[in-house]
């Protein structure tokens, strides 16, 4: 993907969708995972909010809020970009108070490999 389209766009959520959807590795590796991680991006007066869903083999990516999430995580922008973009690793973000989670530590810790994955598998939206 020579121009990835702009980040939190509906285009982006579209190729992200795609490119979760489309990994075997990823599908392989989530085979009797169930659970959702939803992110909220804060810019100014709005937000942004999208959540992940990993259904036993089957992951893809949805705009907006989950019904249920097991983890949730809150950031600004400028966060998230840090983050997606590499110039900021998330547990230098969560330990310094720019990034919030809530919901089950216990799920994060589990599955913690999956959720690396996902940075791999979203790599080309960069």
């Amino acid at each position: 993907m020579n121009d990835p389209p702009e980040y939190l766009s509906p285009a982006w959520f579209a190729a992200a969708d795609r490119l979760l959807r489309g990994d075997a590795g990823l599908r392989d590796r989530s085979r009797g995972v169930r659970l959702v991680l939803q992110q909220t991006v804060t810019d100014g007066d709005g937000s942004t909010t999208w959540h992940v869903v990993f259904a036993d083999g089957e992951v893809s990516m949805h705009a907006g809020p989950a019904e249920r999430a097991e983890v949730a995580f809150t950031c600004d922008r400028a966060t998230a970009e840090a983050v997606r973009n590499g110039d900021e690793d998330a547990a230098t973000a969560f330990l310094s108070g720019r990034l919030r989670m809530e919901g089950t530590v216990t799920a994060l810790l589990e599955h913690a490999s999956l959720f690396s994955e996902l940075d791999d598998v979203l790599a080309p939206l960069r």
